[in-house]
Formats: C-alpha cells, sequence, structure tokens
C-alpha cells in the first residue's frame, strides 16, 4: 500500500543525497538512503513502491557496459589489482552513473564463481591472458571486484547476461561444456559452418534452442544464482548478444506466438526471482532488458514487449544493437517505454562507428566528433541517457583511457556538446547484414547502400540534432561529402538537400563534396536527394552520406 506521508521524506532524502552526490562524495551515499528509506518504511511513513520508483527513476547520463575482457586483457598483472586498473578504476567521475558488468564467455559459461554453472578459466587462442585462476586463488572473481569497486564509486552496477552469444562459433576455446553435452539444445550444428556460407545464418550454429524448456529454466537458474550470491543493483537481459532464439530465425523467418509466449513466460519467471531477491535482501533489485528499437522487429525476433511492458516484468529498457547509432529508429520503444512509466536508454557502439568498404570514409570510432553526433542524436529523440559499447578505458594514463573518460563526461549531457564538432552520418549496412551472425536484424531499407539507376532519384533522410542556425555564429565550416561507387569523370550527378540544390565537386575518387551555408540545414531529419542524369555507368551505388560541422572555439 502506497502511503502519502512517505513523499515528502522522500524528496528530502533524494535531495540531499543528490547534492551531496554532486558535491563529489566518495562514500556510497545511495546505500545510505535507502537505509534510511528502508528505516522509514518500519515506521510506516516510506512504502517500498517509492523507494522502487527512486531506483527506477535514478540519474543514468551514461550507462558503462563493460564486456567482461579486462579478465584477460594483457599488460597488467594477474591480481585483483591488476584487474582494477585495467578499466574498473578510470571510470567515476566522468559522466558515468552506472556499470552493466558482463561475464558470459559462453552458455552457461562465466567469468564469475559460479556455483551453479561453469567457470571459464581458459587460456587459449583468444584469451591467453585469461587472469581467472589467479583471482579465483586470491579469493575473488571480476564480477566480485567490478561490485567493490562501482561501491567506492558510487556507480550503480547491474549483471548483464548475454543471453545467445555465439562468440564460441568463431573461438571454439568458448564452447561451454553444457553445449558439448547437450548437442540437441542447439539451433545447429558444428557441420553447417561448411554446409552453409558465412553470410547464411544457418551457419551460426552454436545458438542455443529457447523453445527447449531446459535452455529457459536454466537462465533462470543462473540468473537466481546471481542475484543472491552477489550485491548486484540489477539484472541486465541482453537480448541483443546475439538475435537468434529459435530456429525459424536462422531461417530468416517469424517466429510463432507459441514462441513468443515462451520468451514471455521465461521474462515473467526472471521478474519473479529479481522481486522475491528485492524483498529478500530489502533493498529495490531491477530488471532491464536491451532489445530492438521498434515493436515489429522484437515480436520478428521473439520478444513481446508490449506484454512485457504491460505486465511490468521490467523496470526499464536500452534499445538498440549499435550497428545504426546515427539513424536508429528509436522513438519507437522510448515512446512506449515513457507511456509504460520507465525510463529508456539508448545503445551506442564502436562497432557502429565505421563505414565498412567505404573507401576514404571519415567515420572512425577514433574519433570524438562521431560519437558526439550519434549521442547528439539520441538525446534528441527523446532517450534518458546513453549505453555505451565497445567504448573501454584501457589502463591507467593510455590515450584509450583518457578518449573514453572525455567522450563520457561529454555525451553525458547534450547541452555539453553544443558547439561542439560533430560528424553525422547515414550508415552503410551493406557489409553488417550480410554477416549471418547478424540475422538481418539490422535492416538497411531507407539506409545505405542504396543503387541510383542512370535517369533515377534517391531519397534518404540524414538526422542532425545541431541547431546550426541558432549556431551561426559559432560555425567554422559545414561541409557534406557523398560516396557513389563506380562514381566516373563526366558522370552528372545533382545532390539536393532539403529542396535546394548543392554546389557540388569532385573531391577524391568516388567523392562529391559541397560546403553549405546553415541556411541549408534542418534541425532534425534533413532529406538529401540524389539524382544520376546521365553518364557512362548504367548505375550508381550511393555507399556514405556524411555531414562535418566544425565550430570555431
Amino acid at each position: 500500500m502506497r502511503h502519502l506521508s512517505c513523499i515528502p521524506i522522500y524528496i528530502f532524502l533524494y535531495s540531499i543525497y543528490r547534492l551531496v552526490q554532486t558535491a563529489g562524495a566518495c562514500v556510497d551515499l545511495r546505500n545510505l538512503f535507502y537505509i534510511v528509506a528502508l528505516s522509514s518504511c518500519t515506521l510506516g511513513v516510506y512504502a517500498e513502491d517509492d523507494l522502487r520508483k527512486a531506483a527506477v527513476n535514478r540519474q543514468r547520463n551514461i550507462i558503462f557496459n563493460n564486456d567482461g575482457d579486462d579478465a584477460w586483457v594483457a599488460d597488467a598483472p594477474a591480481t585483483p589489482e591488476g584487474f582494477l586498473n585495467v578499466r574498473m578504476n578510470h571510470i567515476g567521475s566522468g559522466g558515468v552513473n552506472a556499470v552493466f558488468y558482463c561475464t558470459t564467455q559462453s552458455f552457461n559459461s562465466f567469468t564469475h564463481n559460479s556455483q551453479l554453472t561453469e567457470v571459464f578459466t581458459g587460456q587459449g587462442n583468444f584469451t591467453p591472458n585469461n587472469r581467472m585462476n589467479s583471482l579465483l586463488a586470491a579469493g575473488t572473481d571480476p564480477l566480485k571486484l567490478a561490485v567493490e569497486s562501482c561501491r567506492k564509486q558510487d556507480l550503480e552496477i547491474f549483471w548483464t547476461l548475454r543471453m545467445n552469444d555465439i562468440h564460441d562459433c568463431f573461438s571454439p576455446e568458448l564452447l561451454s561444456q553444457w553445449k558439448r553435452d547437450n548437442p540437441n539444445f542447439l539451433v545447429g550444428e558444428a557441420a553447417d559452418v561448411k554446409r552453409f556460407p558465412p553470410e547464411d545464418p544457418r551457419s551460426v550454429w552454436t545458438f542455443v534452442d529457447f523453445s527447449r524448456p531446459q535452455v529457459r529454466d536454466r537462465v533462470v537458474e543462473i540468473i537466481e544464482d546471481v542475484i543472491n550470491r552477489y550485491d548486484v543493483d540489477g539484472i541486465d537481459l541482453d537480448f541483443m548478444r546475439h538475435t537468434c532464439y529459435f530456429k525459424e530465425t536462422a531461417w530468416l523467418q517469424p517466429v510463432t506466438t507459441e514462441h513468443l509466449a515462451m520468451m514471455t513466460e521465461m521474462v515473467r519467471k526472471i521478474s519473479q526471482v529479481v522481486k522475491t531477491a528485492s524483498r529478500e535482501k530489502g533493498k529495490p533489485l531491477l530488471l532491464s532488458a536491451r532489445i530492438f528499437p521498434t515493436m515489429d522487429l522484437n515480436r520478428h525476433f521473439g520478444f513481446d514487449l508490449e506484454q512485457w511492458l504491460k505486465s511490468g516484468y521490467l523496470d526499464f529498457i536500452a534499445v538498440g544493437g549499435g550497428y545504426d547509432p546515427f539513424t536508429m529508429p528509436a522513438q519507437d520503444m522510448i515512446k512506449r517505454g515513457h507511456q509504460s512509466g520507465m525510463p529508456v536508454y539508448v545503445c551506442l557502439s564502436a562497432s557502429g562507428m565505421e563505414q565498412r568498404g567505404v573507401a576514404g570514409s571519415a567515420i572512425s570510432a577514433k574519433d570524438p566528433s562521431v560519437w558526439r553526433a550519434a549521442a547528439a542524436n539520441a538525446w534528441a529523440s527523446g532517450a534518458d541517457g546513453i549505453m555505451t559499447f565497445n567504448l573501454f578505458p584501457q589502463l591507467a594514463d593510455s590515450s584509450a583511457t583518457q578518449a573514453a573518460r572525455l567522450l563520457w563526461e561529454q555525451m553525458s549531457d547534450p547541452k555539453k556538446m553544443v558547439g561542439k564538432d560533430k560528424l553525422y552520418c547515414i550508415e552503410n549496412l551493406g557489409l553488417q547484414s550480410a554477416k549471418g551472425y547478424m540475422m538481418r536484424s539490422v535492416p538497411y531499407e531507407e539506409r545505405l547502400p542504396v543503387v541510383i539507376a542512370r535517369g533515377a532519384s534517391v531519397i534518404r533522410v540524414l538526422p542532425v540534432a545541431d541547431d546550426i542556425k541558432a549556431l551561426n555564429d559559432q560555425l567554422k565550416a559545414l561541409r557534406l561529402r557523398i560516396y557513389l561507387a563506380e562514381l566516373k569523370n563526366g558522370d552528372q550527378v545533382e545532390i539536393q538537400l532539403n529542396g535546394k540544390s548543392l554546389p557540388i565537386s569532385a573531391e577524391k575518387p568516388g567523392w562529391l563534396a559541397a560546403d553549405l551555408s546553415s541556411a541549408f540545414m534542418i534541425k532534425g531529419p534533413n532529406k538529401v536527394s540524389i539524382t544520376y542524369r546521365e553518364g557512362d555507368s548504367p548505375q550508381l551505388t550511393v555507399g556514405s552520406v556524411e555531414l562535418a560541422i566544425h565550430y570555431n572555439p
């Protein structure tokens, strides 16, 4: 039951917590806040649902998704201190509010000291520097150390479970004994690697088959073991790593209604496990999920998000695999999540900060302006924060650590990115979509590449969060670049931006460019029209559309 008298107390306690946290206190004030609140609950002036609501809506400007590779990164001692010095010691006070720590190596194999599943201690070609044996001998493990580090830095920490990771298909040393002992629980078999070409989803054989109740039950057991034995703040279900859960998906077919019901029942059980542990531990433990950005995509792969949200199984969600960070249609799930009263975060990954296969592209995960552009679009879409994927510190004082901290700090607040250089693009998803394990989970309709026949036109939308007209006094340079494969000297191409023809010129082989004024731009969706009027080539392929914005210091 909700007690109305709890509201003023909640506001007072949370205000004190935020004030002291902003001042840079090192103690774990969040836990102190929860303890006082729970004490108030005992006295009948604070309700459990208000405490949970406070936990759900706490500030998460940046969620750092740590994939757990710090368990075997080279050039660090095989000690607890060496482990922490790889990544975990370098994340506080840099814009990060929460850490999602992953220990998944394969289904049923992890780098936390499980009493239920396999503990991955292998030192093969993929993980020659695995320090797990040394950490276990010291009485600890990566998840335990990550939790302790986050407590010292006053950071929220979730254990993130990769629901169907298949790195073991490419690195056999990761293949769990559970999979070896239960080949009938897998979507395919080892011979499929040679039976089908790499671009065929059926070649990726190590996915577990969630139509098997033994698989779904094992997931619930694994989560129950972790949440009862580790002092995490919640569990994250990473359904994007990777995206096949039923054999139909490997055959590029939609799943059945029965499959949707199976996954919903599993999520219901997981939600029950988390809520039971929350009551037993006397603090709110949360359940999140990383899922697709549209309801149609979720249903296609087996996730009845509409039912999950309606039933209250999840406390918040993150959207996207990170492969289309600039044009991802995140607004659908953001709107639905907000309608259900939950925060929604957008996932940005270094994996999507490249234009693979496009010679001369300026898009690179090493360029801060690229991350800033993607983050600005995410905030503009209504996201409550950013999850970063494959963006890691890498030992003290390293350039990777400096870059990650700078990006986290800037991306944590859209106001901090105003007037800073950005590089927007429309993603080229050709090579990504052709990979078998992608299962066509990132469709490139309305993206790139796209073919233009001679005499024809195509239109693509370039989202730009910057209000360039309002920042005209700060604008130093604005340049649009377009890559056209097969482009030859003499080919006549017209490019329009928001209905205005551009003064284009050849920049380098295959590339056309135009220097623009702010008058050409719109804050939000910008329509790029490309017309191939005439030339020697029967067609041109648009491989990249890139907009570089440079501001005066």
